[in-house]
């Protein structure tokens, strides 16, 4: 038995929904058992029939640790106290076990010898069930331990039991079997370790290093053994509990080993502290285990010490017997079939267990689509909510109405992060507090590209909620989160149970109602039609107007989920005309704003939409004209993505925390994921790359850089410079980057301008030996760091970090868009969306930085596989090809075939990706009036050849087959469904029927 296996197991079993998740294993073997109709005949067949006992197996065992070393359950930690499955619950699994048992080996036919090891796979799981009733210590009455014990009997009336099997159904069961709700089984056992000074762990504080055993206890429990005394049942028990009490404890050994050395990295403190409790927790099972199996070697025809044993042996992992005897290498050599097959079925239970979490994101239309909304408006509600450390900094801010279609009133704090990277002129004349502003921007809260000219301030929002209360307490009911949901407790459910465990819970909101409203009683005779409901003014509304300033984007995000729902109000009378019409759609729409990027590899293309359900990857094949292979990963609330060459990584919200889910291929099953605490309450996610090798990926929450391995245990984190926030703004301008040739010139200069974080942008070196970090800060000082990936732990290069000054803003500036390292010729390659030439290259051996006429305005570049090639196109709708040299300067060539028939709205940031799979081959993409194009650029002597593919065929053929969840209810807007469904029921109007699901249950 794999210890790490069983942990990832673990992990994923943390959660109190336990008995769903056993309902479902035994649901789906039921089923297959049903399918198979009595076809048993190959080994293949009977370990598939058999996996799902070992899963009910594994699940008991956690029950059983849950509980070691207490009297009654009720001595359980209140945290793990939900996580117990009740005793009824066990009972009907053993039940169901025992009808396991008589289908797959009838009494009636002799067993194969072959088959043998699975026979007694169900004995021990029966063992290991009965242990945890009488750990549970609950009372049972007469009629039911005959039941269980009937059954028990009948399905092994085997004419070939052997010894083991005869003893456990024939003798120790039926004696446990009678004792469940009894203490004197643990009195008994207590008495014996306290007379020994010995102990088992409780679980909830710390079991391991496990104490180990004195050798007097141990030789007392095996003499009382093998002198076949009367009552074995205390005597085997105990050793039994030993046994396990040493393997949990290597278990979670294993699960806090991976989480301290994410967290802490494997030099910390912590990291070396485990390692020696594990050391110890090894030496003490070693010793315990070898004394039974010396026991068993020499009184091998003790049936009770042909169980132990056959327990050790197929818990053990190594390459080697725990004991060198030719009886016990004889024995560890059969049992090997059974430790293999314990692996396999340990590995389906992890993916089983990560897939049915990620499934119920989707479990099916209706429900998927409010559960969706209701964890969405549970996010923003936590995101909004101000912490209450924090004291409010500075007034609310103005109020500016510009002039797009809408007329949108855009507050202060909105409307300058919209300009401090688009209009530096009327940026500065905002943060000069003027009335009337003219700019050249983008209205922040119109869909699409809608551009204003002019802004007027109006009111400060502090002054506005009197007004807005007074009219909202005569227009409709108010309704608010009872106080005593606690962002820890909803934290904690969000993490470890999926979606539509939260929406069960929307049985609870009667305390939520409020008084119906005139209004509402107005409008009691509208109706939902079948493709739209009413949202109501969500609450958050006059939150959003009254709380403090917590983040410019905490409003942003609030402000257009408003201005969405009031679009998409749709009402509709009782018979079938409807006040409002929506034209049909014909066919099916890309993402009005699609996000997009290359692999690494350059030979995949992933396109998503920011907090959509779903990531394209379009696997690229040229070899016989262009073809196009598109797959799908189903994620909610996708935040970005990357990919490598083999796995795509995908970060989805949830609640207030982030996820990083690794996908392999076109499995649509994550092979690994990982919970991302937030530095802040709203961190986005602007930049993620993925190495060419797929073992390292890296991100930017904010202004903090993540970096994360992935290995073949799961993903640690990397600490930066032995620091988890390297990169935070109070570290940017740290003295590892300036040094006293290069000193960066504040004076005069705002100082939150000064330290404010730009953007950054990240990039692995072709070979993955290097990773590079490109910061850009208000002051237009660039930093650029370059670490090494070969040590274990990371450190900057010799020369590595480096500062350049960037031209002063321009009107319409952005800011970085690229960051490359030439690992041949040691070169560094940043691109930038600016508008005057700037500081292109430099080499690591010199101090020269190199500026070049190619470089305004660059809207996106790649690197080809050698390193030493780039591909660039600006904004000026022109395209070169360069080739870096040894002193860091490059060499361009203009192309030209390669912009032709070029949509010249795609020369924008993020408008435009390229790839460079091969050093003759170019990919460019680009999204626009519905078209999804992929050109091939083929670089020869002389020009180029250029060929256009549309991918939107492979998009609408995905779409159609697995239609996302927002085409599920018409245009989707963001109402939660927790007020959805408080106002349909208050207001008369019809709702969409929550789905019977007891397998999903309130937690």
């Amino acid at each position: 038995m794999s210890h790490p296996l069983v942990a990832a197991v673990w992990e994923q079993l943390d959660r109190p929904d336990l008995e769903n998740i056993l309902h479902e294993i035994i649901g789906e073997h039921a089923a297959s058992l049903a399918v198979s109709a009595g076809q048993y005949g190959s080994v293949s067949a009977m370990e598939s029939l058999t996996e799902s006992v070992l899963w009910i197996q594994t699940l008991f065992n956690m029950q059983r640790t849950y509980l070691q070393g207490l009297a009654t359950p009720q001595d359980c930690h209140p945290y793990y106290a939900p996580r117990l499955i009740s005793s009824d619950v066990v009972f009907s699994t053993l039940m169901y076990l025992a009808k396991v048992k008589t289908d797959l080996f009838p009494c009636s036919k002799p067993t194969a010898s072959e088959f043998l090891r699975y026979r007694h796979l169900i004995g021990h799981t029966f063992l290991v069930g009965i242990r945890l009733l009488i750990l549970r210590g609950e009372a049972m009455t007469s009629e039911t331990k005959f039941r269980l014990e009937r059954a028990m009997r009948s399905a092994w009336e085997h004419p070939d039991l052997s010894q083991s099997e005869s003893f456990l159904i024939n003798d120790l069961l039926p004696k446990a079997i009678a004792s469940i709700g009894s203490q004197d089984l643990f009195h008994a056992q207590q008495s014996l370790l306290h007379s020994s000074k010995a102990y088992i762990s409780v679980f909830s504080s710390r079991i391991y290093p496990f104490p180990g055993t004195p050798d007097t206890l141990v030789t007392d429990l095996l003499t009382a053994l093998m002198g076949r005394k009367d009552d074995q049942l205390t005597s085997f028990c105990l050793l039994f509990d030993l046994l396990w009490a040493a393997e949990s404890a290597l278990i979670q050994y294993y699960m806090d080993r991976r989480r301290i050395f994410q967290e802490q990295g494997y030099t910390s403190g912590a990291a070396l502290e485990v390692d020696e409790a594990f050391n110890q927790t090894q030496d003490n099972r070693k010793k315990l285990a070898r004394t039974i199996l010396a026991a068993f070697d020499d009184e091998f025809n003790t049936p009770s010490l042909q169980v132990l044993a056959t327990v050790i042996l197929s818990q053990t992992a190594g390459e080697q017997a725990p004991l060198q005897t030719r009886r016990i290498r004889d024995s560890w050599s059969q049992s090997a079939p059974l430790r293999e097959s314990t692996d396999s079925a340990l590995g389906v239970m992890v993916r089983w267990l990560i897939n049915r979490r990620v499934q119920m994101w989707n479990c099916n239309g209706e429900l998927a689509a409010l559960s969706h909304d209701y964890q969405q408006h549970l996010a923003d509600w936590l995101q909004l909510s101000p912490f209450p450390a924090k004291t409010r900094k500075g007034n609310a801010g103005a109020v500016y109405v510009v002039n797009c279609p809408a007329v949108h009133p855009v507050p202060e704090a909105l409307l300058e992060e919209q300009l401090r990277s688009s209009d530096r002129k009327a940026y500065e004349q905002l943060r000069e507090k003027s009335r009337f502003l003219t700019i050249d921007t983008l209205c922040p809260l119109c869909p699409g590209r809608v551009k204003i000219q002019h802004a007027r301030m109006i009111e400060p929002l502090e002054r506005v909620p009197g007004a807005l209360n007074f009219a909202n307490s005569e227009s409709s009911g108010r309704y608010s989160f009872p106080n005593s949901v606690s962002r820890q407790t909803v934290s904690r459910s969000s993490s470890r149970t999926n979606s539509t465990d939260r929406l069960s819970r929307m049985d609870s909101v009667e305390a939520l109602r409020s008084p119906v409203s005139p209004i509402s009683q107005s409008l009691s005779f509208f109706k939902l039609s079948g493709k739209g409901h009413l949202p109501t003014i969500p609450d958050t509304t006059n939150a959003f107007m009254t709380r403090p300033r917590t983040g410019q984007p905490q409003e942003k995000q609030l402000i257009r989920s408003l201005s969405k729902d009031f679009r998409n109000v749709t009402l509709s009378l009782t018979g079938s005309t409807s006040l409002f019409r929506r034209g049909s759609s014909k066919g099916h729409h890309p993402p009005p704003q699609p996000k997009f990027c290359f692999s690494s590899s350059g030979q995949s293309l992933l396109l998503w939409e920011s907090a959509s359900s779903y990531v394209m990857r379009f696997e690229i094949n040229t070899i016989d004209g262009i073809k196009a292979r598109c797959h799908r990963y189903d994620v909610t609330g996708v935040q970005h993505a990357a990919a490598g060459h083999q796995l795509c990584a995908i970060i989805a919200s949830a609640a207030e925390h982030y996820e990083l889910l690794i996908f392999r291929n076109k499995s649509a099953i994550p092979e690994a994921y990982l919970a991302i605490e937030m530095p802040y309450p709203y961190s986005p996610v602007s930049c993620m790359v993925m190495s060419r090798d797929d073992r390292y990926v890296a991100f930017t929450l904010k202004d903090n850089v993540r970096v994360y391995e992935i290995g073949a245990f799961g993903i640690r984190q990397i600490l930066l410079g032995g620091k988890a926030d390297y990169y935070a703004v109070d570290n940017i301008t740290r003295g590892s980057h300036i040094n006293s040739n290069h000193k960066v010139e504040t004076a005069g200069q705002d100082k939150k301008s000064t330290e404010e974080v730009i953007a950054t942008r990240l990039q692995f070196s072709i070979d993955g030996r290097r990773f590079i970090v490109a910061t850009h800060l208000g002051n237009q000082n660039a930093y650029v760091d370059i670490w090494n990936c070969i040590e274990q732990e990371w450190k900057l290069e010799p020369g590595g970090s480096k500062y350049l000054k960037l031209p002063p803003w321009t009107s319409d500036d952005g800011d970085l868009t690229c960051v490359f390292y030439d690992s041949f010729n040691e070169t560094v390659v940043l691109t930038a969306f600016i508008g005057r030439e700037y500081p292109i290259s430099y080499s690591l051996s010199g101090d020269k930085f190199t500026s070049d006429p190619v470089s305004p305005r660059i809207v996106h570049a790649a690197q080809s596989p050698s390193g030493s090639r780039f591909v660039i196109a600006n904004g000026m709708k022109q395209m070169y090809l360069c080739d870096a040299t040894a002193s860091g300067s490059l060499i361009p060539t203009k192309m030209k075939k390669a912009i032709s028939k070029m949509n010249p709205s795609a020369f924008r940031p993020d408008q435009l990706a390229f790839s460079f799979p091969g050093e003759n081959e170019v990919f460019a993409f680009w999204a626009k009036e519905g078209k999804l194009t992929l050109r091939t650029i083929s670089l020869h002597t002389g020009g180029e050849a250029v060929s256009d593919y549309d991918l939107r065929p492979e998009f609408d053929r995905l779409i159609a087959e697995r239609p996302p969840i927002t085409d599920f209810h018409g245009p989707r807007h963001q109402p939660s469904s927790l007020s959805r469904q408080i106002d349909s029921e208050i207001e008369g109007l019809q709702s969409i029927p929550r789905p019977n699901l007891p397998e999903l249950p309130a937690v």
